[in-house]
């Protein structure tokens, strides 16, 4: 459906459309883009967020670029980024396995259980590899270095690089209280680095490739690996490389899992320290606020140049040459920056963002497309034979059958054996949090990962008795912001999809750079907000906040939902008398069910999950959410590691459950659109 553009003297006729928006409107005019306003305004005030307030111009910009930790931060936020791209190897790995499998009961088992650790909180898996894994004296980390032989060999290599004794014999590596190993922390945790949604989204675009592609493939006596690389994985690019800068930028912007491994203060030496991160410790450690204002701003321009490099390298084909040649000088920029910041500031490990950045403007797709024109030339080859003349002689032999068959078996094996290997460590997090919630403490000591008798099931008792506030804070927070997003989100989806009133483009494009922007960059301003509005240490603002940011993509994904709706059925609505909220009541409201389904799944386990707000905002233990309880918890110095694990199990419950009660609605919703037509 094309809306129907309304001219300013037709508005008098369709003004009650205007009522749609206007709730949006406040809600991200005053929780959204006032922060943003505040930090921008406050970035050129040496303020600490009350009785402080002087103007210093750009000497708050001056101080970070000469500030080596404000460099630091960026360049472990472009490493941890560098290595969540090669993280992403093992799920495109596993999503072709699934593909290939040709039993569709194994490849739906296969879908279903990689879904379940999705819904597990990140943060409980974060906190259970830092309890579990990552701890010195018996962590499963250290334990698998000894067993496996390969300390000794991390002990040889500290001897032959100089690492500093880093890896001692008789001494245990403090994964987390090293400074020289909190950073490999960061990266190593959450092996074998699977997420579900990336497995999800491989596999939803190689369904695409139709079943001739790969027949004429075996004809032409294609290896398995040649299948991957000439066949799925150019066809699967687009979608690897959104994730992959979808990667990246989360990266830059996110510190909510470095702050559950390593604390606010960035691990020992503050060595994990993320721009995020350390705009938080200025803000509200030293209460510089307007040097964190300042590093919001740094932090979104990033993000802002790095969504729209991202999109402009997506579309490297249909550009200009001059728009190539302008990315080209932006990224070589950016990259002098980058070396700027390693030459006067002796970040030597900095050059090679440099050279990241310097590789971003080199058109790979035209390289890979030249070198793929070039491979015809080997038919001028007397000596060449057809691919297919090759494999029908290899046919006839009956050796080369019998070692296809075993080739086959084994290849077979391996892919479901590979699937099995991730999947237990997928489901590990889950198997741990269960058997240890029904130890004691010396139960766990002694054999943590075994089931043991006698069973103390009192510890889900005490765990009750601990998060049971917390969960109902928590349930409270969730279904009341879920509701308003949905709410907002339906009305001012319908002001942009129905008519093209006045206005309605620019508010479009507002919404569209709200989608954009990190929200973490804002939260000091808006942390000042509350407190102004006495909302600090309230349900309400936790409630408030998360619908004026939640609607955003609820509007977007809304907006293309009823565009689709045929234009009759709004024409015989109107024809009957019926009003712009009758149309949305009878019309609209029916019809998108699955979609606002989906919505409003994600968001409230966007909402039960966070904790970077809530962890800001509130102060009274009666009134915190059951993820700022659980950090709490596992940050006390004597833990009863049974109760600990039976509150994670407790946080867990409530998402697990609403997804197996909403998963064939979430999944008509994520294909209704298609289905739409």
């Amino acid at each position: 459906m094309t809306p129907k553009k309304i001219r300013w003297d037709q508005v008098r006729h369709h003004w009650e459309i205007y009522l749609f928006i206007v709730p949006t409107l406040l809600l991200i005019a005053l929780f959204q883009y006032y922060p943003a306003a505040s930090g921008i305004f406050h970035s050129f005030y040496r303020w600490n967020g009350s009785d402080i307030s002087e103007p210093v111009g750009f000497l708050n910009y001056i101080d970070l670029v000469k500030n080596p930790e404000f460099w630091n931060s960026f360049r472990l936020a472009f490493i941890l980024g560098a290595w969540n791209v090669v993280k992403m190897i093992p799920a495109l790995f596993v999503a072709v396995c699934i593909h290939r499998c040709k039993s569709e009961r194994m490849n739906f088992l296969y879908r279903t259980l990689f879904v379940v650790p999705m819904v597990i909180p990140g943060l409980i898996v974060v906190l259970i590899w830092r309890s579990f894994f990552f701890e010195a004296t018996s962590g499963y980390l250290n334990k698998f270095l000894l067993g496996s032989g390969l300390f000794d060999f991390l002990i040889r290599l500290d001897q032959a690089f100089n690492w500093g004794g880093v890896f001692v014999e008789g001494q245990m590596p403090a994964w987390l209280g090293d400074p020289r190993l909190i950073i490999t922390a960061c990266i190593v945790w959450g092996f074998p680095w699977v997420g579900s949604f990336a497995v999800l989204t491989h596999l939803a675009k190689l369904q695409g490739i139709s079943k001739d592609v790969y027949e004429a493939a075996e004809i032409d006596g294609v290896t398995w690996f040649s299948k991957f690389t000439k066949i799925e994985l150019p066809l699967i690019m687009g979608s690897i490389y959104l994730l992959l800068v979808f990667v990246i930028i989360d990266t830059i912007k996110d510190a909510g899992m470095i702050l559950a491994l390593a604390g606010l203060e960035g691990g020992p030496g503050g060595r994990a320290t993320v721009p995020a991160l350390f705009m938080l410790r200025k803000a509200f450690l030293t209460q510089e606020m307007g040097a964190a204002c300042a590093i919001g701003i740094v932090l979104t321009l990033v993000v802002l140049s790095l969504q729209k490099l991202s999109s402009l390298l997506v579309g490297w084909t249909s550009l200009t040459p001059k728009q190539k040649t302008l990315v080209r000088l932006a990224t070589g920029f950016v990259g002098l920056a980058i070396l700027y910041g390693a030459y006067f500031k002796g970040l030597d490990r900095v050059v090679v963002l440099g050279w990241l950045f310097a590789l971003a403007s080199i058109p790979f797709p035209q390289i890979f497309a030249s070198l793929g024109r070039l491979l015809p030339e080997r038919a001028r080859d007397e000596n060449w034979v057809r691919p297919e003349d090759r494999a029908f002689a290899l046919e006839a032999n009956p050796l080369y059958r019998a070692g296809r068959v075993v080739g086959s078996l084994g290849l077979r094996a391996s892919k479901h054996l590979f699937i099995w290997f991730v999947l237990v460590f997928a489901f590990l997090p889950l198997y741990l949090m269960i058997i240890v919630s029904v130890k004691d403490n010396q139960q766990f000591y002694l054999a943590p990962a075994a089931l043991t008798q006698p069973m103390h099931w009192e510890n889900w008792r005490t765990a009750w008795e601990a998060v049971t506030p917390t969960v109902a804070n928590s349930l409270f927070i969730s279904t009341s912001s879920t509701l308003l997003t949905l709410f907002f989100a339906l009305c001012g989806a319908y002001f942009f999809a129905r008519l093209r009133m006045p206005m309605s483009g620019p508010l479009w494009n507002a919404i569209l750079l709200l989608m954009m922007m990190p929200a973490i960059a804002n939260l000091v301003p808006l942390f000042i907000l509350l407190r102004d509005m006495n909302l600090l240490n309230t349900l309400s603002a936790l409630i408030i906040v998360g619908a004026s940011g939640g609607q955003i993509f609820g509007i977007f994904m809304l907006r293309n939902f009823i565009s689709d709706i045929p234009q009759d059925l709004f024409e015989a609505a109107e024809i009957d008398g019926a009003t712009h909220f009758q149309q949305v009541r009878h019309v609209v409201l029916p019809l998108s069910g699955p979609i606002l389904g989906t919505i409003g799944v994600m968001h409230f386990i966007g909402a039960w999950n966070d904790f970077v707000l809530p962890l800001i905002v509130m102060r009274d233990h009666a009134r915190l959410p059951v993820m700022v309880q659980l950090l709490r918890m596992a940050g006390e110095y004597i833990k009863l590691w049974g109760p600990l694990m039976a509150g994670y199990a407790i946080a867990s419950i409530p998402i697990i459950i609403l997804f197996i009660f909403a998963q064939r609605l979430f999944i008509k919703g994520m294909t209704e659109g298609a289905v739409k037509g």
